[in-house]
C-alpha cells in the first residue's frame, strides 16, 4: 500500500503531467518517477480487490448456471487493458524526442558558408597563392598581413588586416580582375564595374558579390555567361576564398 508521502508525490507529479501547462515531458526522471508510483497503485488496487473477491468466494458459492442457460449464453467478450497516462505521456515524450531529433539533423544539413541559403552552389575554394604579388596600392597603409589567393575566372582576392588592432579582428577583402587595373603613375585605375572591397565584422566574414551583365567588362575576362552571379566569402579558419555561383 502506498505510503502518505507517496499518495504526495504522485498527486505532484500527475499536476505536472495532465495538468494545463504539463512539464513533465522534458523531465525523464519524474516521468519514470510517475510510471513506477503508478505502478505501485495498480499493484495495491489490484491486491485489494482480489481479497474483496476471495472474501465474497469465500462468504457464498457462486450460482452454477442451469444447461440451458449455459448453453445459450454468449462468451464474454475479453476486455482490452486501458492505457494509463503515464504510458501515453511517455510515448508522446518520445515522439518529440525524435521530432526534435529530426529538426536538429534538417537544421546541421543547411549549415554551410552561404548566409543567405539562397540555394547558390560552390564551385571553387582558392588557397593562397605566395606567387601572386598584390599591388601595395590596393592596401594603402597595411605594411603587413597581406594575402593573395588564387585566380578565378580572372578575378584575383586580397586579404589583408583591417584597421582594428585587436587579434582576433576580422579581416578585410579586395576582389578585381588584374587585366582591367591599372596601376601605373603612383596610383591605379580601374576599367571595370566590379572592383569591390570588404570588411568582416565579428563573426561575420567579409564577402563581395557581383552579377555579371553584357555590358560589364568584367564578363569578356571570363567563360562564364552573361546574367552569373557570383560571391567571394573569406573562410578564415581555412585561410582559403569560397566561391558561390548562382
Amino acid at each position: 500500500m502506498p505510503s502518505i508521502d507517496d499518495d504526495g508525490e504522485l498527486a505532484a507529479l500527475r499536476r505536472r503531467a495532465y495538468a494545463p501547462g504539463a512539464d513533465i515531458s522534458a523531465d525523464p526522471a519524474a516521468l519514470q518517477r510517475l510510471i513506477e508510483l503508478e505502478g505501485h497503485e495498480d499493484v495495491s488496487d489490484s491486491a485489494t480487490s482480489a481479497s474483496g473477491e476471495e472474501r465474497s468466494a469465500l462468504a457464498a458459492e457462486p450460482e452454477r448456471p442451469a444447461p440451458d442457460d449455459a448453453a445459450g449464453a454468449e462468451p464474454a467478450r475479453p476486455r482490452l487493458p486501458r492505457p494509463r497516462h503515464s504510458t501515453v505521456v511517455m510515448v508522446s515524450a518520445a515522439a518529440l524526442v525524435a521530432l526534435c531529433a529530426v529538426t536538429a539533423l534538417v537544421v546541421v544539413q543547411r549549415v554551410q558558408t552561404d548566409p543567405l541559403q539562397t540555394g547558390a552552389t560552390q564551385v571553387a575554394r582558392l588557397s593562397a597563392d605566395p606567387s601572386f604579388e598584390v599591388p601595395s596600392v590596393l592596401t594603402p597603409g597595411v605594411t603587413s598581413g597581406t594575402t593573395g589567393y588564387a585566380e578565378y575566372e580572372g578575378f584575383r582576392v586580397a586579404t589583408y588586416a583591417s584597421f582594428d588592432a585587436s587579434a582576433d579582428a576580422a579581416k578585410c577583402m579586395t576582389v578585381w580582375q588584374p587585366d582591367l587595373l591599372d596601376v601605373s603613375g603612383g596610383g591605379f585605375s580601374y576599367d571595370g564595374r566590379y572592383f569591390l572591397t570588404s570588411c568582416g565584422a565579428g563573426i561575420f566574414p567579409a564577402n563581395a558579390m557581383l552579377q555579371l551583365s553584357d555590358d560589364s567588362a568584367e564578363l569578356r575576362v571570363t567563360d562564364l555567361p552573361s546574367g552569373t552571379s557570383l560571391q567571394f566569402v573569406y573562410d578564415r579558419e581555412h585561410d582559403e576564398i569560397v566561391v558561390f555561383r548562382g
